[in-house]
């Protein structure tokens, strides 16, 4: 029994390894959002997220990279916090890397761009300042693997924070993988270069740390989903099984996902009896797998 259980629970531990616990430097923190347990072809909402913020910004700009094999971009848009305040103006483009294999969003967002007398009610964290959202590839190449989706620096105002009274620049200070490691430096990946603090009438800083997100696709499973009884077919005998194991203390679907057939992340119940009984004679929704 043990070793039948052996693929999900190795499986289980090379996704979960995927997740890591990054800690960032510096006070004030922009990260994009790190989305587990996401299924082949499904639409993703990724958030770009001010972490920690205790300063007022008028303006910024964001330069960010995705895979377009395994992402596709359909929509950008102002983050919670600065729509909730009227901010006024955003504006995106979705561009081929020249000279990377990857995407890049370029995004602007300015508080008050309209002479129009109003005047924007929130200029600091914590808090979203951006989403951005995607439809995930259906490749069963990608089923347990991640990609990334960070920042990336051509030119000195990506990535870039600036003051309401446009005085004052806040660059890159750290930059932080998909992994946690820090890759500060690095060409492109690792912040605005020196150069960029030089030459302004406006006071450069660094002050922001940059942490990449991403996406991480669920595992392939070692089963047929809908197979709770393990034959390799989905039919009659699979609701008997569940039945028995569910009323009459029958043997239990092994591994106990098996019987999970509604993805609703909780041990099986009635509702997944409900649900095989409904996809076999009813044509009702296919029956998945929880990971």
């Amino acid at each position: 029994m043990m070793r039948s259980k052996m693929p999900v629970i190795l499986s289980l531990f090379l996704c979960l390894a995927m997740t890591v616990s990054v800690s960032a430097r510096s006070w004030n923190v922009v990260a994009i959002d790190k989305i587990e347990k996401v299924n082949l072809g499904e639409e993703v909402i990724v958030t770009v997220d001010l972490n920690r913020g205790d300063f007022q910004f008028g303006r910024f700009s964001l330069s960010i990279y995705y895979d377009p094999d395994a992402l596709t971009l359909t929509d950008a848009d102002l983050g919670d916090l600065l729509t909730a305040c009227d901010w006024e103006y955003f504006n995106y483009t979705d561009r081929a890397c020249d000279g990377c294999p990857y995407n890049i969003i370029d995004i602007e967002a300015i508080a008050e761009y309209y002479d129009n007398g109003q005047t924007a009610s929130c200029l600091e964290g914590p808090g979203e300042i951006a989403t951005l959202i995607f439809n995930t590839t259906e490749d069963s190449a990608y089923l347990c693997t991640s990609t990334p989706i960070g920042f990336y620096w051509e030119k000195c105002f990506d990535n870039l924070f600036v003051n309401t009274r446009e005085d004052t620049l806040w660059y890159s200070d750290y930059v932080l993988d998909f992994d946690g490691n820090d890759i500060t430096g690095t060409t492109n990946y690792g912040g605005a270069p020196k150069d960029c603090l030089v030459g302004y009438e406006e006071v450069p800083f660094r002050f922001l740390d940059f942490v990449t997100g991403g996406v991480i696709f669920k595992y392939a499973p070692s089963y047929l989903c809908g197979d709770i009884n393990g034959d390799d077919t989905i039919n009659l005998l699979d609701p008997v099984f569940l039945t028995a194991y569910l009323f009459k203390s029958g043997e239990a679907p092994d591994p106990l996902e098996r019987g999970d057939v509604d993805c609703s992340d909780t041990v099986p119940d009635i509702a997944d009896l409900v649900y095989i009984i409904n996809y076999i004679f009813y044509l009702g929704s296919d029956p998945c797998c929880l990971f």
